[in-house]
């Protein structure tokens, strides 16, 4: 019994040894998935994850088989993973900008939680504005977007005041003296400035306020949406791969110099990894982890200083939030992509004045339409552009010479399917006749056939209603406004449309004057159309369409449809039941929108100053206090601004104080709008304000009450005229309590007002 125990487990554990042999040999089997991975610069440690997660096998256990490219001279990083050169990519921003707007990349995962991006210079620059009158040596998009522009910015260093030079990528021109100042990595050339023995003072945007990530991985929005599995195995096996690296330093540093790039020493190396591994703040983020509020920050931080378009919104941009928003049902096949990656930009045409579905205004495509475009335009791995005419029957014309890729929205007609393949239609409409008020309703067109009726000229309506009505008087007009105006005048009897736009345009110009006088039989569906010699592209577009539901359309409409009611007027019966579904969801919405607003008041109640909207007084001790604690724990310095509008009684005296409540708002914008995001500004009383200013010595602050003071001289205040203002500034130390901070700072206003008004002094 014993013994035929023991050969039955034996007999067992051998079964289960070919089990799992087979199943290996079976996996072996399979073909990996072969992806890239694009570097923003050489091999070094900085790559050591993604080094170590390849050589450990990290990539093949998940199925893949990964490509490192390293950077070479004019590599397009983001063009290369937009075009899928490559699948994913690396960037020192957890945002990509082109033109002041913010490209369709997806963020995967951050590896650098601070920058190591850093301006090293002399020993007599201590300070940013220091810079002033000097030689800068950096690269271009150093100096012009991200981190370095920011802080630069701030403290107002530009190419009017500060010499900028190209980067040579050597130290040679700083250690020789022929620029004041460069931009260098913590990681690489501090290291060899210290291995020289050369001085020099560290300029760290970090120390003043600005903090952004570094080594973002980042993909594409087809790759993110089409690939989502694979994308997810390659962030699993990346950050195996620095978890890895960052325990066994020194044999990640030997496989960099054995088998990838030898030209930076094993010091500088170790160096390197001890940097890396600090700025991963691995004591308050996961491996890997991405911070989306420094994302938001950023792009406010960029806004104020000009770098981005005051309209451009992120929108989902974390991986994790693009799979679960925009994942598609249908993948494209790799025949599109590749498609795609050789035409490299699809044009589009539009109808110019369609409002509120399309339109053209200052050669930017707005409305329903283009919000819808918009969406999938994220999702595609080349822009949409648009082809700008100042008419539908000029965009018709462009169509048919083949000038329009695609059509975001149009009705098919068979005189159409010429030059054009359809999508399905993303929108049903009635369609409707407007008159003038005192016209009668109809219950049918044949009623008024012989009667002059508009329609914009190459509308699919008209093509329809001549083939279904044969005699009936359609006049060709240019837009809707001409339609309407002409039935206005009483050229026409009516013009037709769609009910929403109709409606759109008669509360906005012709209220009181015209009406809604029939319902036609006829719907109009609209969807998009793409030139018809090449039927990828309506395969492509066919698929992105299918995600257009009514629960994506429903807050575009709210967007764009506004609806007024007027008891004045009648606009009838059948208008009304048009009209009530939109009434309903704008109601609902409004309602919503004024219960949010109160609770937003009532949460900011207790903070707020409540003509100002500023922090009040009971916020400004609270963060007073916060800094104090801040700078016990952290040695974080802070500054304090206190400012007060000079002969303020005055002007409520000469101009009531109705002026005098209009100048303290201006003036509290004046200082909301020159601060960083990182600053706060409370109205401290009556015509007083406090400005603290985390990260910033005395010097700085006061420089920074000096600009502010220069708006306020420079702007005139509705109603009253040019103003001045005073200012005192003083420094936390932990010698001092809040307290004595603030004595100081009113101390020194009190020193300014003395001395002449309109100046800043600091103690």
């Amino acid at each position: 019994m014993g013994l035929e125990c023991i050969n039955f487990k034996k007999a067992k554990a051998v079964l289960l040894l070919c089990l799992v042999l087979f199943s290996t040999i079976g996996q072996a089997g399979q073909p990996l998935d072969k992806v890239s991975l694009q570097l923003n610069w050489k091999y070094q440690f900085e790559f050591a994850g993604f080094i170590m997660a390849k050589e450990k096998g990290f990539y093949e256990d998940e199925g893949l088989d990964v490509e490192l490219l390293e950077y070479q001279e004019n590599t397009q990083i983001v063009n290369a993973v937009l075009g899928q050169q490559a699948k994913y990519g690396l960037l020192n921003s957890s945002i990509a900008i082109a033109e002041k707007k913010i490209l369709p990349t997806v963020l995967m995962a951050t590896y650098l939680q601070q920058s190591p991006l850093v301006i090293v210079a002399s020993k007599n620059i201590k300070h940013p504005a220091d810079l002033i009158g000097k030689k800068l040596m950096g690269a271009e998009e150093e100096l012009r977007f991200g981190l370095l522009a920011l802080m630069l910015d701030y403290f107002s260093v530009n190419k009017r005041n500060t010499q900028f030079i190209p980067h040579s990528f050597s130290i040679k021109d700083f250690a020789e003296h022929k620029v004041d100042a460069m931009t260098a990595y913590n990681t690489n050339e501090v290291f060899e400035l210290d291995r020289q023995g050369i001085e020099y003072n560290t300029l760290d945007p970090q120390d003043y306020g600005f903090s952004i990530t570094a080594l973002n991985l980042f993909t594409s929005f087809p790759e993110a949406t089409n690939h989502p599995e694979r994308a997810r195995k390659f962030i699993a096996a990346s950050n195996k791969g620095w978890r890895y690296a960052i325990d066994h330093p020194d044999e990640a540093v030997q496989v960099i110099i054995k088998q990838y790039s030898s030209k930076k020493s094993v010091e500088a190396l170790k160096f390197e990894a001890a940097v890396v591994k600090k700025l991963m703040l691995l004591d308050f983020f996961e491996i890997g982890e991405a911070n989306k509020d420094l994302s938001l920050r950023l792009v406010k931080q960029l806004k104020k200083a000009g770098l981005l378009m005051e309209s451009e919104q992120l929108g989902a941009f974390l991986f994790k939030d693009v799979v679960d928003d925009f994942s598609l049902n249908n993948d494209f096949t790799e025949e599109q992509l590749l498609y795609l990656n050789a035409k490299k930009e699809i044009t589009m045409c539009v109808d110019p004045q369609w409002m509120p579905f399309e339109g053209i205004e200052g050669a930017k495509h707005i409305g329903i339409a283009a919000d819808v475009i918009k969406g999938f335009e994220k999702l595609l791995p080349i822009p949409i552009v648009l082809n700008v005419t100042d008419s539908w029957a000029s965009s018709i014309a462009k169509g048919k010479t083949r000038e329009c890729d695609i059509f975001s929205l149009v009705a098919e007609t068979p005189e159409r399917l010429e030059f054009m393949d359809f999508t399905k239609p993303y929108l049903t409409l009635p369609v409707v006749l407007a008159t003038k008020v005192t016209k009668p309703f109809i219950a049918n067109l044949t009623q008024i056939k012989s009667r002059p009726v508009g329609v914009v000229k190459g509308y699919a309506i008209a093509e329809k209603l001549r083939n279904s009505m044969p005699g009936i008087n359609i006049v060709d007009v240019e837009s809707i406004n001409d339609g309407l105006e002409r039935v206005r005048r009483g050229e026409l009897y009516g013009y037709i449309d769609n009910l929403m736009t109709i409606s759109n345009s008669i509360q906005k110009e012709f209220t009181g004057q015209l009406k809604v006088s029939a319902r036609l039989k006829e719907n109009l569906s609209l969807g998009l159309s793409t030139r018809n010699d090449e039927p990828l592209l309506n395969d492509i577009f066919s698929i992105l369409v299918k995600t257009v539901d009514e629960e994506k359309l429903q807050p575009i409409y709210n967007k764009w449809v506004v609806v007024e009611q007027n008891e004045t007027i009648d606009y009838g019966v059948i208008w009304k039941l048009g009209l009530a579904f939109l009434l309903i969801s704008f109601l609902y919405l409004y309602h919503y929108l004024h219960n949010r607003r109160l609770k937003k008041e009532l949460i900011k109640l207790s903070t707020t100053d409540k003509l100002t909207g500023l922090e009040n007084r009971l916020k400004t001790d609270e963060l007073l206090l916060k800094r104090m604690e801040d700078l016990k724990r952290y040695e974080v310095d802070t500054s304090i601004i206190l400012l007060d509008i000079d002969f303020f009684k005055k002007v409520n005296d000469q101009y009531g104080h109705l002026a005098g409540d209009g100048v303290l708002v201006e003036f509290s914008q004046i200082l909301t709008h020159n601060v960083r995001v990182t600053d706060s500004v409370g109205r401290w009383g009556g015509e007083e304000f406090l400005i603290i200013c985390p990260n910033v010595d005395v010097k700085a602050a006061t420089l920074l009450a000096e600009k502010i003071l220069d708006k306020v001289r420079a702007h005139s205040f509705v109603g009253v005229g040019l103003i001045t203002a005073s200012a005192g500034v003083s420094g936390f130390s932990k010698e001092l309590s809040v307290t004595d901070v603030l004595g100081l700072a009113d101390k020194a206003l009190y020193q300014s007002k003395v001395s002449g008004r309109d100046r800043v002094v600091a103690t």
